[in-house]
C-alpha cells in the first residue's frame, strides 16, 4: 500500500514538471502584443487614419474624374488601401489597443527621425500626419471638375503616398511584428508602384508634383 502511495506521488511530480516544462514552452511560442508606445501600435494607429484620408480621396475621384485611367488608379487606391486599414484595425483590437489615439500621440513612434521633426512642420500646415491633405484643400478637391479635379487629385495623392510611403519604410524597419513589418512593406512596393503612375499622368497633363513639405513655408 505504501510502495502504491510513493508510486502515485512519483507520478503525480512527474505529471506536475511535464505541465510546468509545457507551461513554459506554450508561454514561449505565444506572440507578446506589443504595448503602447511601440512602433506597431504607433504605426498601425496613424498608417490607417493616414490610408482613411486617401480612400476619401479616391472615392472623390472614382465619382468626378473624367477620364478612366484615373477613375481606375483611384479603384484601386480605395480597395488596396480600405483592405489595409481594416487589417490594422483587426491588429490593434487583437492587441487590446483602442483604433484613435490622442493628438499628442500622433507619429510619436517616429520621434528623433527627420520624418518626425518634418511632421512638426506640417502639423503647423494643418496636416495631421506626412503628406495628408489639410481641411482646405479636401474642401477645394470636392469642389472642382474636369481636368482642374484630376490634377488636383494627382498631385495630392501622390504627396500623401510619398509621406505614407515614408512612414512605412520606418515601419518595416523598426517594427517587432510579423505582421507590421509584412504589411508596412506591402504598402512600400504598391504606394511606390501607384507613385510612377500618379508622376506619369501627371505629366501628360501638363502639371507637376507638389513641392515636399520641407520646402514649403508655414
Amino acid at each position: 500500500m505504501r510502495a502504491l502511495s510513493a508510486r502515485a506521488v512519483l507520478l503525480g511530480l512527474v505529471a506536475l514538471l511535464l505541465a510546468l516544462i509545457l507551461g513554459i514552452i506554450a508561454g514561449r511560442a505565444l506572440p507578446t502584443a506589443p504595448g503602447a508606445n511601440s512602433v506597431d501600435v504607433g504605426f498601425a494607429r496613424d498608417m490607417a487614419t493616414h490610408h482613411s484620408q486617401a480612400v476619401s480621396m479616391a472615392y472623390t475621384a472614382i465619382e468626378a474624374a473624367p477620364s478612366a485611367e484615373v477613375r481606375l488608379l483611384a479603384l484601386d487606391i480605395a480597395s488596396t488601401q480600405g483592405n489595409q486599414a481594416g487589417r490594422m484595425q483587426q491588429l490593434l483590437i487583437s492587441w487590446h489597443q483602442p483604433i484613435s489615439g490622442s493628438g499628442t500621440a500622433v507619429m510619436a513612434w517616429m520621434a528623433g527621425t527627420d520624418l518626425h521633426a518634418r511632421h512638426v512642420v506640417e502639423q503647423r500646415q494643418g496636416r495631421i500626419m506626412p503628406g495628408m491633405a489639410t481641411p482646405a484643400e479636401m474642401a477645394r478637391l470636392n469642389s472642382e471638375t474636369g481636368e482642374t479635379f484630376e490634377v488636383d487629385f494627382l498631385q495630392l495623392m501622390l504627396r500623401h503616398h510619398t509621406g505614407g510611403i515614408e512612414m512605412a519604410r520606418y515601419g518595416a524597419d523598426h517594427a517587432t511584428t510579423d505582421e507590421v513589418r509584412d504589411l508596412a512593406g506591402a504598402i512600400v512596393t504598391s504606394q511606390t508602384s501607384e507613385s510612377q503612375l500618379l508622376e506619369s499622368y501627371l505629366a501628360a497633363r501638363g502639371a507637376s508634383p507638389l513641392p515636399a513639405a520641407s520646402a514649403v513655408t508655414s
